[in-house]
């Protein structure tokens, strides 16, 4: 069995509630060396100085506040043009309202129209032709 393994097992054996290593306790008064702010930002810092974002920070600095100011100020100013309403559309010329089309495959109303009239016309020169024929 591998240190890794030993450690693991003596903490998934222990009671719960002690599992884990916390600050020592004072009875009823929590911990005995209460740690400052800045202390414990600076261990957190230290533990963390393998990510990128960390290891940056720790070499230049924290962000100066002007610019936090900046970046809230844009994100404003980006949430207002996002709920800003449009100018209202100049109002355009009434329209003629359209017909509804019916179902999808039934036939044109203009096909029947232009089939009765080329009817009527067809019967219409049947019946001049002869009366023209007869003319000189």
């Amino acid at each position: 069995m591998t240190a890794v393994e030993t450690r693991v097992r003596s903490v998934l054996d222990a009671p719960r509630g002690r599992r884990f290593s916390r600050t020592p306790m004072v009875a009823g008064r929590g911990p005995a060396f209460p740690e400052s702010p800045l202390a414990r930002e600076r261990r957190l810092l230290r533990q963390m100085a393998d990510n990128p974002r960390v290891a940056h920070r720790i070499e230049h600095g924290i962000l100066p506040q002007w610019m936090d100011v900046a970046r809230e100020r844009r994100e404003r100013e980006a949430a207002a043009m996002n709920t800003a309403t449009p100018p209202p559309l100049p109002p355009q010329p009434p329209t003629a309202p359209r017909r509804a089309r019916g179902r999808h495959r039934a036939p044109s109303r203009w096909g029947r129209r232009q089939a009765l009239l080329l009817g009527v016309l067809s019967v219409l020169g049947a019946m001049i032709a002869p009366v023209l024929g007869s003319f000189p």
